[in-house]
């Protein structure tokens, strides 16, 4: 056996999965407090709290609150983005995407409620919506490519819109759907875009 890795630390798997159990009961407990309205108040002390766990638990994977946040940023983002092929997809499959969408918004509803209120309070833009917003402006342009840089731009500020946490918190809480009619509302939009774009299309 090599001396390197005879060295190398062995990785116990039971210890990664309670280290990523733990880390999600703290994601959780936090995102619970922000969804109190208390996103600008909370301590870490509460988080480790109403997680279960010691301070010095939270404290070693998260020593301050703006690590606690960035952690909730990373994990909302890469449920919202998880459904989303950034090189595969086209303008028919959007409302079977969205569909999905819905589907991941609803199994972890604690969390990206919480990471909406936190980017709305926060101004935070995370790098897979910057990525979402890229690929939708990109798919505009392919399926009309004479169409004004405004509007294109308008076009794809709608479609990235519509599939964002933010749109459905809204339809959720605000309007007072449920599951399937906000899948449904959201479904309906898209294909409106897409049959607005798809006549642009045919006229030139």
């Amino acid at each position: 056996m090599d001396k390197q890795e005879s060295k190398r630390p062995y990785q116990s798997p039971l210890r990664n999965q309670q280290r990523v159990l733990t880390r999600n009961q703290i994601m959780n407990a936090l995102a619970k407090i922000i969804n109190e309205g208390r996103i600008l108040t909370f301590s870490i002390k509460e988080v480790a709290d109403r997680a279960g766990v010691s301070y010095g638990t939270v404290y070693q994977h998260f020593p301050t609150r703006e690590s606690l946040l960035e952690a909730l940023y990373e994990s909302a983002a890469g449920i919202v983005g998880q459904d989303l092929s950034l090189k595969s997809l086209n303008l028919e499959q959007l409302p079977e995407v969205m569909k999905k969408t819905v589907e991941v918004f609803e199994e972890h509803s604690t969390l990206l409620q919480a990471f909406t209120v936190a980017l709305a309070i926060q101004n935070i833009q995370p790098r897979s919506r910057r990525e979402r917003d890229r690929k939708y402006r990109e798919l505009i342009v392919e399926r009309v490519p004479d169409l004004p840089v405004d509007v294109a731009k308008q076009r794809a500020a709608i479609l990235s819109h519509l599939h964002s946490s933010l749109t459905w918190t809204t339809l959720r809480q605000r309007f007072e759907l449920n599951p399937n009619q906000t899948a449904e509302a959201l479904e309906w939009a898209l294909q409106v875009l897409i049959e607005n774009l798809n006549s642009i299309k045919s006229k030139n």
